[in-house]
């Protein structure tokens, strides 16, 4: 009897503690207004995952299909169901925001995501900040059309809140830009085929449309596929909104630049079961819950996919994680029953029973312990999300900052350059006048300089720089470099001058536009801090640093020392020493990134009044190309110069698919190839050329020779004096290769000593016009050196095989032609004689084939040929009397009757007509 009270004590203690162990469940009913698509798939899946945190929760989910009267029907049904909150995605707002207050005024609460209604009965509101999302699309938009522009946007239905929300952020923005206009409105109510119907309608009314801003992602895509049926070649910015990462989603689109950019904003799931957790349990929350939004465009997208795979990657690790978990609680459950009934039947072992629920106990402990480091977790990956952001939006500013500011300032200084060169030769202006405009032509240059400084510093970063030492007398450079500040010097009267020991022997390897940059920027640097009546001094000497000779340089000024504190961050990249002017705190960090190129060293430090930024560079490079050459038989060297460049022709020549011209090449103009090593005069000689002829360009010698060889264009203006290969090296190659020793050539130099011009000549040129370049002199020798090269082609078009005027012809095109015809004499009764026979027995590509041939004849090869068949023809009727059907077979025509056609088209006769008139 005793046995069996303590049994039920037991047990009457066991079920109570059941009971207080059992948690109440509450059901949730949510309503979702639209059809079963990505995004809304998404939402209801961010539900069902965060349901796996919250035990006492469970859903329902009802899908209206864009019906608001079955949506009104179904919010009925949830309430008879007794559900304890209602979570709705209202249709729309009028229809149903009458079902929805009748909910909350009868004690449910009701979450409203992603839509609104015109009511305040609601208890929380979860989804995007869409008036916020419409603001920064207008932002957006204004930023890429630099403010100015016209704009389609294209509606959802008018009805649904995010479509007035979003339109009404986006124009309410759009005034702050008086030049940007939405010139029309396309409202679709999702009617099928709305954007197909009416976007060709305004883009014919108003064809100068800069950007598309649509309601979705959807939409969008439907815009841009009109807007590429309308035109090819277009420009429009096309903004949609979701950007899911879902196949066919915003992300997809793009990164295929079907659109240019999408606003992406959390669909609110998760956040919504949060928020339902919270009101449920009496705790504390918002009302207004506005969800973060995110452009993506190309800058960002990739990045974007990422994240979304690592998410989707953590999502199903959870997914499993529940999974397991709850494989576990069910056996976890299993064992409890078995040791429950083990209990009830073995009173005895009611000791083991007591220490399993002081065990039980640890565990919910422990549970407990794991749910906060979980919460803490997941606060730090969030915040180390947030910098990781941070840090992708400042490095993308960055990048953009520097390719704004080359592309802005560096091509009109250089257009600003020329008219200012050309007003200084003008003979009536006075000395201030022209004083002055020696001075702008000065701060231009220095101008160019800091922008191509900026440029150099960005390649540096990127690690995308060329190195090319040349061995040199470095004080005379110095001396060149010193000129740029004389005028300086001389407004601040600072005592400027440079000191040199063993001034004849400053001979070393050092990349000469790299040395440019270390020297000027120190020198600016000084010059910036060196006060009014101040010093600066250059001291050059040669030490033993290191075991290896090296050339020593002191750069000192006079003025306020530097902090000890500060020196060693002084190199660092955007760091500025307590400056005040505004500098761009690049220069001293790119002077180390070139030092250290040349394998050197730098400091700095205060002595005496002065600050000494001392470097030492190494009279041998490593790199030098003169190095690799020393001692070298100088033959062997341009016989090793003739391989490669062999190779490059060659590579050319076996790789006809390269040939053709970039997207946006004019083919229908004169071409003209542009060899400089000098971006800035490149930029500049384009600028003057590209209305009349179509330019392209090259860097150097050697892809001046593969751009000449790729494209035989109809002229090259080549610099002399540039690395590697020269212009006049450059020009002799050319001129001996067969392919393009037509081609006439300009070259451009500053040197304009007669043993130069003459060696110029000797290479082959055409033309040698001395810098600064003359605007007028280069048009008309352009245009005559063109005008003599289509005299040529007539001689060539018009004269028979053997009449030319060879006295006027090059040797190296009258060899080339005779070589031409006579493979076409010895082959000429080949009715299967082709082009490609012809250009591979000439050793040349098809491509270069037709090209000259065409400069020479005007002729196409083809062409050429048949011309040629048709004259053997005349000659064979004229001196013999075989049948003509026999002359046909003879000079290669495949039938008689093909002759015929092919001979009254070219003589306006037929054969046998023809030999009428010569008979008689």
């Amino acid at each position: 009897m005793r046995d069996v009270k303590i049994t039920l004590i037991f047990l009457v203690c066991m079920l109570t503690a059941v009971s207080i162990a059992a948690k109440d469940r509450f059901l949730i009913g949510f309503s979702q207004c639209g059809l079963h698509e990505d995004w809304r798939m998404n939402m209801e899946a961010e539900m069902e995952r965060e349901l796996m945190f919250h035990d006492d929760l469970s859903i329902i989910i009802k899908q209206a299909g864009d019906d608001s009267y079955l949506q009104i029907k179904q919010i009925k049904e949830f309430v008879n169901s007794k559900i304890d909150l209602l979570i709705v995605s209202p249709n729309e707002i009028q229809p149903v925001q009458e079902a929805i207050e009748d909910v909350y005024k009868k004690g449910i609460p009701v979450i409203l995501i992603d839509r609104r209604v015109d009511s305040e009965f609601y208890t929380a509101y979860v989804g995007g900040d869409n008036y916020g999302i419409g603001k920064v699309a207008a932002s957006y938009i204004a930023n890429r059309l630099n403010n100015k522009g016209e704009i389609v946007e294209i509606l959802g239905a008018l009805s649904i809140s995010p479509a007035l929300e979003r339109t009404s952020g986006f124009n309410e923005t759009l005034k702050n830009y008086p030049e940007l206009k939405n010139i029309s409105q396309i409202t679709t109510n999702w009617a099928e085929n709305a954007v197909a119907d009416n976007l060709p309608k305004v883009l014919t009314q108003h064809p100068n449309v800069n950007a598309i801003y649509a309601f979705n992602d959807e939409l969008a895509k439907e815009a841009s596929n009109v807007v590429n049926s309308w035109s090819k070649d277009n420009n429009i910015l096309i903004i949609g909104i979701d950007g899911l990462p879902n196949v066919g989603g915003g992300i997809e689109l793009v990164e295929k630049e079907i659109i240019s950019a999408s606003l992406i904003y959390p669909t609110g799931g998760k956040e919504a079961i949060q928020i339902a957790a919270k009101i449920l349990h009496n705790q504390v929350f918002q009302k207004n819950n506005l969800l973060p939004t995110t452009l993506i465009d190309p800058s960002n997208v990739d990045i974007t996919r990422i994240q979304f795979q690592n998410i989707n990657a953590l999502q199903e690790d959870i997914t499993k994680s529940k999974n397991m978990l709850e494989l576990l609680n069910g056996r976890y459950r299993d064992q409890q029953i078995l040791l429950f009934v083990t209990l009830v039947l073995l009173a005895l072992v009611a000791i083991l029973l007591v220490m399993y629920l002081r065990s039980f106990k640890r565990l919910k402990i422990s549970n407990k312990n794991l749910g906060k480091q979980k919460e803490e977790i997941s606060a730090q990956n969030t915040e180390l999300k947030r910098l990781s952001d941070e840090l992708e939006k400042i490095t993308q500013e960055r990048l953009r900052f520097y390719t704004n500011i080359s592309h802005e300032f560096r091509t009109p200084l250089t257009l600003i350059s020329g008219p200012i060169d050309k007003l200084s030769k003008i003979k009536k202006l006075s000395a201030e006048q022209k004083e002055l405009l020696h001075i702008a032509q000065k701060n231009i240059t220095i101008l160019l300089k800091l922008i191509e400084q900026i440029i150099d510093f960005r390649k540096y970063e990127l690690g995308k720089y060329d190195f090319s030492p040349v061995s040199a007398n470095l004080i005379k450079h110095f001396i060149d470099w010193n000129e740029l500040f004389a005028e300086v010097a001389k407004r601040k009267q600072i005592d400027f001058k440079m000191e040199a020991f063993q001034e004849d022997d400053f001979v070393l390897d050092f990349d000469v536009e790299k040395m440019e940059r270390i020297y000027t920027n120190l020198l600016s640097n000084a010059f910036k801090f060196t006060p009014k009546g101040g010093a600066i001094k250059v001291k050059l000497s040669k030490e033993i640093i290191d075991r290896r000779e090296c050339v020593k340089v002191n750069v000192l000024n006079s003025g306020k020392p530097i902090q000890e504190s500060k020196i060693k961050e002084i190199f660092d990249r955007f760091y500025q020493a307590g400056s005040k002017t505004g500098g761009s705190g690049i220069g001293l960090a790119l002077v180390k990134g070139y030092i250290d190129l040349h394998h050197g060293k730098i400091e700095v430090t205060n002595q005496n009044g002065f600050v000494y930024f001392t470097f030492s560079i190494p009279i041998k490079q490593e790199e030098s190309i003169e190095k690799e050459e020393e001692g070298k038989d100088p033959e062997m060297v341009a016989i090793g110069r003739e391989d490669k460049i062999k190779d490059i022709i060659t590579g050319i020549n076996e790789n006809e698919d390269s040939f053709a011209f970039d997207d946006e090449f004019d083919a229908e103009k004169t071409s003209i190839l542009l060899i400089d090593d000098h971006p800035g005069i490149r930029s500049y000689l384009k600028s003057l050329l590209k209305d009349k002829y179509a330019v392209f360009e090259a860097c150097d010698g050697i892809e001046g020779i593969r751009k000449a060889v790729r494209y035989i264009p109809d002229l090259i203006i080549s610099d002399v004096m540039m690395p590697g290969i020269d212009g006049v090296e450059m020009c002799r190659h050319l001129k001996k290769e067969i392919s393009t020793s037509h081609i006439p050539i300009i070259l451009l130099t500053a040197n304009v000593q007669d043993e130069k011009c003459i060696l110029g000549f000797e290479s082959g040129a055409d033309d040698y016009i001395s810098k600064p370049v003359n605007n007028e002199i280069l048009e008309v020798r352009i245009r005559k050196l063109i005008e003599g090269r289509k005299q040529l082609k007539a001689l060539y078009g018009t004269s028979s095989s053997s009449g030319k005027n060879k006295a006027e012809i090059n040797c190296i095109e009258e060899s080339f032609i005779d070589k031409f015809e006579d493979l076409i004499e010895k082959q000429i009764q080949d009715t299967e004689l082709s082009v490609d026979f012809i250009s591979k027995e000439m050793g040349l590509s098809r491509i270069q084939l037709y090209r000259k041939v065409k400069a020479l004849t005007n002729y196409s090869p083809i062409e050429y040929l048949t011309i040629y068949r048709l004259k053997k023809a005349v000659h064979l009727m004229t001196i013999t009397e075989i049948p003509l059907s026999q002359i046909a077979y003879q000079v290669g025509f495949s039938a008689p009757s093909y002759f015929s056609k092919v001979f009254r088209k070219y003589y306006d006769k037929s054969p046998s007509e023809y030999l009428k008139d010569i008979s008689k």
